[in-house]
């Protein structure tokens, strides 16, 4: 099933497709975002292999070459939704100054093809929303009209103009290098996001882009204004203020987020939010 619940003639348009099996091209407009509801889903992205799963979404511009391969015995759902040129260019124009480099960023760079994790972005929140109601749509027992548009290309405003300063940080001698740095530690990121739990190896991770420990370092820390050693802390952090608001011990919540010990993991989590997970639990 791959089918358009929702179009206008400005561009706006959404699709729910499912399926177990798939080898294509799949095209990207103006802007457009890909989100899996269930299932995983692989994508070839301006020729870098990008494992998409369920609460993960891909987002991309014309300027997006891209397949998709599934092969499961699951159906596999997805929502796509492709937001107008104008709703988005709307919105820069009136929160931005000097809107023109941005948008250039965000309609003709190739660098903005990135995957986001629904917990982390503006968009994901809204992805998520209509994910909820994908049975629903499907039926056509849920409307969908064009304020959903406008709050959507808000969101991707949001999200972007951050993602748009990282991004202006690298300084290299030609942009193919600073767009080949950049979606190297946005790969990266994403890897923590999805193995933080793990033992995981920075000079491992810097070497896949053969690049010094150092140099991988203050790449990410010039990105996202933190190491990825602090980044896999934070990660571990607010994952065990979940556990511990499941009763989980502290001695248990330290060893199933990866600290060497109860003590590390307590000062760390003092360091980081000025309290110990003793006083966390009792107050909540």
């Amino acid at each position: 099933m791959n089918k358009a619940i929702f179009s206008d003639s400005k561009g706006n348009e959404i699709r729910l497709s499912s399926a177990m099996q798939a080898d294509q091209e799949v095209a990207f407009q103006n802007f457009s975002a890909k989100y899996v509801v269930s299932g995983n889903e692989n994508y070839i992205i301006n020729n870098r292999k990008i494992a998409v799963k369920q609460g993960e979404y891909l987002i991309g511009n014309k300027n997006t070459t891209s397949k998709v391969l599934i092969d499961t015995v699951f159906p596999v759902k997805g929502i796509c939704i492709d937001i107008a040129k104008e709703y988005i260019t709307e919105i820069i124009d009136y929160q931005f100054e000097t809107p023109s480099t941005f948008s250039e960023f965000l309609f003709e760079q190739e660098w903005v093809s990135q995957k986001y994790n629904v917990e982390n972005t503006s968009l994901g929140y809204a992805l998520h929303q209509l994910a909820n109601e994908f049975e629903n749509l499907n039926s056509g027992l849920s409307k969908i009209d064009n304020e959903l548009f406008y709050a959507v290309a808000e969101c991707i405003v949001k999200d972007q103009s951050n993602i748009y300063q990282s991004f202006s940080r690298l300084k290299a001698a030609k942009q193919e290098t600073t767009g080949r740095l950049f979606n190297f530690c946005c790969d990266a990121k994403n890897y923590i996001d999805n193995n933080f739990l793990e033992k995981i190896s920075i000079e491992q991770i810097a070497n896949e882009a053969k690049l010094s420990e150092y140099h991988f370092i203050r790449l990410f820390k010039t990105i996202f204004n933190i190491t990825p050693y602090q980044y896999i802390i934070q990660k571990r952090l607010t994952y065990s203020k979940d556990l511990l608001l499941q009763k989980i011990s502290i001695q248990d919540t330290a060893f199933l987020t990866s600290f060497a010990d109860s003590a590390s993991y307590c000062k760390a989590f003092k360091s980081a939010y000025g309290f110990t997970p003793k006083e966390f639990v009792k107050v909540n």
